[in-house]
Parts: structure tokens; C-alpha cells; sequence
């Protein structure tokens, strides 16, 4: 059938790009050090040698009236590493059998600007944020923790535990508590038949699961706070990558407060510790009264030691140039190991 483009178009360069699946995603992860990784390009951003352009967000409701969004995160690291994550989520597609959240990572030329890769991004993502947890963890000084709890049992919560126990044997005691009670039992069905010396207990509730614990981590869909802090144990750490769950009251009293990036935070009214240093109730830098201590570039450089008394907050927001530093790094991996699919695009 002719066209009105039939011979108006110059004949173009042959242009291809490589596409991964998760499988071999997956695959690539296992053959790097992802916590390496996302350390280097946490220590860069730290330095100043990283481009963090703001976020772009779209939420709207789908036909359930269920929460719903996307968000485009491009970036750039150390002058090398260019690229962009667009991570997609509803709050029921848990219902649907899917995971809530799934997207893909994009590997940009340095000189031409093409995407020259293309990646399934859900493992990645949560792999990242896995990542900045376990070393918020290490440098905050609970590395040696032996009693963990985690609200929220999804894939973040499968891959926070599994990195984790993989870079500790001091953790013995586990609790789990999620809404879907189906969730936390699978996860403890799952952590039970990888570490069979390892205690699991599914908590009736939140408080439960963080009754004694060294750490916990918030891993839910939550966009409110709930969390009170007579729920707190002495001396432990909360870990809050959820958008809510922990109270205004729970972040400003906090004994030491980390976060990955004041800039992305103040600007996000959407998150309460931002509304909270947009009110001043929480000062921006270290001050005598409730304040960000330091961000976790920092920490990482200048290590802690665990609170006898009260409790930590470490509350990142989530940077897109630790995802594009793994994009290069699993491209790079699948580059050398012949994987993937070569896709002609001109």
C-alpha cells in the first residue's frame, strides 16, 4: 500500500538497541556486587559528581479508584553513566497477581544520547533500594543486629531479607506482618525453607512486629503515618522506604536521622518528613533539636554507633542515578556474557 511517506524519507543509518529480560537481568546481578555499585554511586553523589534531575510524577486513579502512578527518574553519574528509570505502580495489582510496581531502565549513549539498552526494571529497582538499606544498616552500626522486623511482605521485603541474610549470620529472629496475611506467609514459607535455623514469626499487627527489635523495615503501600512511639524498642532502628507509616511525632523525635538526599525531600511535599522541614519542625542540617543528621553518603564516610536510648530514622527517598549506575553495570555484564536480544530499530 503507497504513502505519503513512501520515498520522503532520507534512507537512515542502521540503529539497534539491546533488550533484557528480568531472567537475564537476574542473571547479570549475580555475576556483579549491586551493593558495591549503589555504595560508589552513593559516595558520588555525596561528592557532587552525579546529575539529578527532579523527578516526573503522574498519579491518577485506575477503575477500582486504587492509587495509581508513574514516574520518569533520568540521571547521570560521574560523567560516564546516563540513563533513566520509569517505574510504573497501582496499589491492586497485587490483586491481579502482578507485582504493585514494574517499569523499565534505559542505558543512554554519552555522545549521541540513543537508548542503547533497554531493561526490565522491577528487580532492579527494588535490588536498589535493597541495597541502600542493607548499608544504611551496616554505617548506622545495627550491621551486627540480631532481631529484625518487617512490615509490608511484598518483593521489597523479599529481596531487603534475602540481601541481608546474605551479608550477615548474626540475624536469628524474625518477624513479619503485612495486611495480606497470605503475603506474610509465603515470605515466611520462603525464608524458612532457605534458613532453616532461622525463627519466623508472623506479628497479628504492627506493634507485634516491631516489639524487641534491633531493626525494622517499613515496606508497605502506606501513605499515612500510624506507627506510635511506645511501639518503639530501645536503641533500634527504623528503616521507613515506605512513602508513610511512620508519624510526624516518630520523625521528629528521632535520636539521629539519615536520609539519601535533602534537596529531593524538601522539594517533595508528598513526603512527610518535607512537609515537616517546610513547616520547621524539623531543621534541615544537624541542629540541638529535632534535625537531619547527616545524609547516608555521609554516613557511609563517617560511620555510627548504635542509640542506647530512643531510636534512628533512616528515611531515603529514592535516587534515579543509583538505578542508572546499575543499568550500566547489568549492561555491561550482558555485554561481556553474550545476553539479551538485539532489537533493529532503523
Amino acid at each position: 500500500m503507497s504513502s505519503w511517506l513512501t520515498g520522503a524519507l532520507a534512507e537512515p543509518r542502521p540503529e539497534s538497541l539491546l533488550f533484557l529480560r528480568r531472567d537475564e537481568v537476574v542473571e547479570c546481578l549475580a555475576d556483579c556486587d549491586p551493593v558495591g555499585v549503589v555504595r560508589d554511586a552513593l559516595l558520588a553523589h555525596g561528592a557532587g559528581d552525579t546529575t539529578l534531575p527532579g523527578e516526573a510524577y503522574l498519579a491518577w486513579h485506575n477503575g477500582k479508584g486504587a492509587y495509581t502512578r508513574s514516574i520518569g527518574m533520568p540521571g547521570a553519574v560521574a560523567g560516564r553513566d546516563f540513563g533513566m528509570k520509569i517505574i510504573n505502580a497501582s496499589v491492586t495489582n497485587p490483586e491481579l497477581g502482578m507485582e504493585r510496581a514494574g517499569g523499565l531502565g534505559l542505558c543512554f549513549d554519552s555522545e549521541t544520547a540513543r537508548v542503547t539498552t533497554v531493561m526490565e526494571v522491577g528487580v532492579l529497582s527494588a535490588v536498589r533500594t535493597a541495597a541502600v538499606s542493607a548499608l544504611a544498616v551496616d554505617a548506622a552500626g545495627y550491621g551486627a543486629a540480631e532481631r529484625v522486623g518487617v512490615v509490608g511482605c511484598g518483593t521489597q521485603a523479599r529481596l531487603h531479607l534475602a540481601l541481608l541474610l546474605s551479608r550477615t549470620d548474626t540475624v536469628t529472629d524474625v518477624t513479619l506482618f503485612d495486611e495480606r496475611t497470605a503475603a506474610a506467609e509465603a515470605l515466611a514459607g520462603s525464608l524458612t525453607a532457605r534458613h532453616p535455623g532461622l525463627r519466623v514469626t508472623l506479628a497479628p499487627g504492627v506493634p507485634e512486629a516491631m516489639a524487641g527489635r534491633d531493626v525494622v523495615f517499613f515496606l508497605t503501600t502506606a501513605s499515612e503515618g500510624y506507627v506510635r512511639e511506645e511501639w518503639i524498642a530501645p536503641g533500634a532502628l527504623l528503616v521507613n522506604v515506605s512513602l508513610g507509616d511512620l508519624t510526624d511525632e516518630v520523625l521528629i523525635g528521632a535520636r539521629a536521622l539519615y536520609i539519601d538526599d535533602l534537596e529531593l525531600i524538601v522539594e517533595n511535599p508528598r513526603r512527610p518528613l518535607g512537609r515537616l522541614i517546610g513547616e520547621g519542625r524539623i531543621a534541615p542540617a544537624a541542629a540541638a533539636g529535632p534535625s537531619v543528621t547527616a545524609t547516608i553518603a555521609e554516613l557511609l564516610a563517617e560511620p555510627a554507633k548504635p542509640v542506647e536510648e530512643g531510636y534512628v530514622v533512616v528515611n531515603p527517598f529514592g535516587l534515579g542515578v543509583l538505578d542508572v549506575a546499575l543499568f550500566a553495570e547489568v549492561r555491561a555484564q550482558a555485554e561481556k556474557a553474550g545476553r539479551g536480544q538485539r532489537l533493529r530499530l532503523l
